[in-house]
């Protein structure tokens, strides 16, 4: 199949106006010929100013592969699909509206797509980009809050429970026709903070037999603001995860079980592993990890209390 470009970077964004032409801006800053690239910023029903510096960075750049759109329908699921549905490119590489890719990550994903043709997808290194004081509680049990993700400094296949992030994954566009888009079900939607619609589509991809792989190399930085570490947005962000599995797994008695004893067990040994935080004199950072894996149990239990 013939593809008008050689990757589309796309950006899902909602309410992130202070952020999001800097996003946009790092890709263009890229070190790959712009000819063969284009990037789509998809809009989900924004109240800010995001729409108007949209088309304003268009008419100030129309030597540019620029473009944007709104989705009407609200959640991240939808607005990934939409990405997918007007890329052009035969790959096509997600970033956050939050995020910036540093140099090297277009180059990095196609020489790796045209290389490896048996892989279906690839995610890289995330890198959070504190703007704000680190409470005493964070700790590594809580760099998906903050958007971490770091698995080593080599390539490596990801099976299993390991996929790539949100913020910074790449697929073939061709993928999509096999095994379908982003599950509109799951996922954030406004200020709702469902999962797991990353997880569901990495799933189905290696059912169907597809490699996916983590690019140490292929990195971007993520905006860390301080209303991430508020109590409130960590007991909904904690909840979605388990909301989003109890959902993706919704009709499936004996898997929804198995879940539920898993979370169980986690939070024993949340609590049992969090009394070395307390031998040290670390109250909070005990008393906010066994709060986590409680508030993933109450997101099973009621999906709908992430919203």
């Amino acid at each position: 199949m013939s593809y008008p470009y050689k990757i589309s970077a796309v950006i899902c964004s909602y309410n992130r106006a202070r952020f999001v032409i800097k996003a946009v801006e790092s890709i263009f800053k890229q070190d790959f010929d712009k000819r063969q690239f284009e990037v789509i910023v998809v809009d989900n029903n924004s109240t800010d100013n995001t729409v108007r510096l949209l088309e304003n960075f268009k008419t100030v750049h129309p030597q540019y592969n620029f473009s944007y759109y709104v989705e009407t329908n609200q959640g991240v699921s939808w607005t990934r699909t939409r990405c997918a549905k007007e890329a052009k490119g035969e790959y096509i590489a997600y970033l956050d509206d939050d995020s910036e890719a540093q140099n090297g990550w277009l180059r990095g994903i196609v020489n790796f797509f045209d290389t490896n043709p048996d892989v279906y997808s690839v995610g890289g290194k995330i890198v959070p980009r504190f703007l704000t004081d680190i409470p005493d509680w964070y700790s590594k049990y809580f760099f998906g809050l903050v958007g971490s993700f770091d698995l080593g400094s080599k390539p490596k296949q990801l099976t299993r429970q390991r996929y790539p992030c949100g913020a910074n994954m790449a697929f073939r566009k061709s993928v999509f026709d096999q095994v379908g888009f982003f599950n509109t079900s799951l996922g954030r939607s406004g200020k709702g903070l469902l999962a797991n619609e990353e997880k569901d589509i990495y799933k189905r991809i290696l059912a169907a037999g597809h490699k996916v792989y983590y690019l140490p190399d292929v990195w971007v930085t993520h905006a860390v603001e301080s209303n991430k570490f508020g109590k409130g947005y960590v007991k909904r962000h904690s909840m979605g995860i388990g909301g989003g599995e109890r959902l993706r797994l919704k009709g499936q008695s004996v898997k929804l079980f198995i879940k539920l004893l898993e979370y169980i067990a986690k939070w024993g040994y949340a609590v049992l592993y969090g009394l070395g935080y307390l031998a040290k004199g670390q109250v909070s950072k005990f008393k906010m990890l066994a709060m986590f894996r409680w508030w993933v149990i109450e997101g099973f239990l009621n999906p709908m209390g992430a919203n």
